[in-house]
């Protein structure tokens, strides 16, 4: 069976998967197994908001750099400024070398330049620490890689059990065929005999195979409940990494806001407001409202 996360059209509301799930046969149901419908989890819109969490990682750690970048232009060319003017106002040849104190004035306001520098400087370094606040892409594991692992072992057994079935199948044929040789009345004894016992030792492969195809049964009825086990627990540690994500970019923001020493009452609200828990209530009731169901029954 292949994984339930392929195939995801991002944004769209996740579809219900459906899967064979292999029950014994019995005297109603003469094949060796019968087909029941389930529903499998369609897992894949969690793999596509790692996909969109690691994205936002990066988008931020690149909005950081590029204000750094844009400081340490900033900073060079005030200090180029000041140096500019300082020096332009301090040559004797100035046009105000006859007025002191106006001089002065002037060359005490050219370095106007380095002071802003400073403070620029100081942010810059600040912002260095920033970029230090958001969380790696490794920090979290391959959500889809987990997902893979977990199906593996139902993969395994499953093709085990269809290959059980498929020579189950083809010795059914051998038999038919044997029983019309032993009723063709063209046939001799000797002949007779010799179908007579390949009838037996295909008769007791049909028996062997059908306790193979039994014992698949029962391992991948037990492989499928581990796999739902397993991917659940894979879910809800998802939503853990993703609730520290958002945490850790909205501290990252504030460090931001703090490093650049600027006050602005909408910024300060936007932050206070931000709600990481409510955000991914919402995301989980739009595509897996089934598993909250499942978790307010408990």
């Amino acid at each position: 069976m292949a994984l339930a996360c392929i195939g995801y059209q991002k944004r769209a509301v996740p579809t219900r998967i459906r899967h064979r799930s292999i029950s014994p046969s019995t005297p109603e149901t003469p094949n060796s197994s019968v087909t029941k419908e389930e529903e499998e989890i369609d897992y894949s819109p969690s793999v596509e908001q790692q996909t969109d969490g690691t994205k936002l990682q990066r988008k931020l750690r690149l909005m950081v750099k590029e204000m750094r970048d844009i400081q340490g232009k900033y900073s060079n060319a005030l200090k180029s400024w000041s140096k500019k003017w300082t020096s332009a106002f301090e040559q004797n040849t100035s046009s105000l070398v006859h007025y002191e104190t106006t001089k002065q004035m002037f060359v005490s306001l050219s370095s106007i330049g380095n002071e802003l520098a400073k403070n620029i400087d100081h942010s810059h370094r600040q912002l260095r620490h920033v970029s230090k606040l958001i969380p790696t892409e490794e920090q979290y594991p391959s959500r889809e890689s987990q997902l893979q692992k977990a199906r593996t072992a139902v993969n395994s057994v499953r093709s085990d059990l269809i290959e059980y079935e498929k020579e189950l199948k083809e010795l059914k044929r051998s038999l038919n065929r044997i029983k019309d040789q032993l009723r063709d009345p063209s046939s001799n004894k000797v002949e007779q005999s010799k179908w007579k016992s390949e009838r037996k030792s295909v008769e007791d492969s049909i028996e062997q195979m059908k306790d193979n195809v039994e014992y698949a049964t029962k391992m991948c009825e037990r492989a499928e409940k581990q796999y739902h086990k397993d991917t659940v627990a894979i879910f809800e540690k998802s939503q853990e990494d993703e609730l520290q994500r958002l945490n850790s970019l909205r501290d990252t923001l504030k460090a931001f806001l703090d490093a650049l020493d600027v006050k602005h009452d909408s910024w300060q609200e936007a932050i206070e407001k931000h709600d990481p828990k409510q955000d991914l209530k919402v995301w989980k009731r739009t595509f897996f409202p089934s598993l909250i169901r499942l978790t307010n029954t408990h």
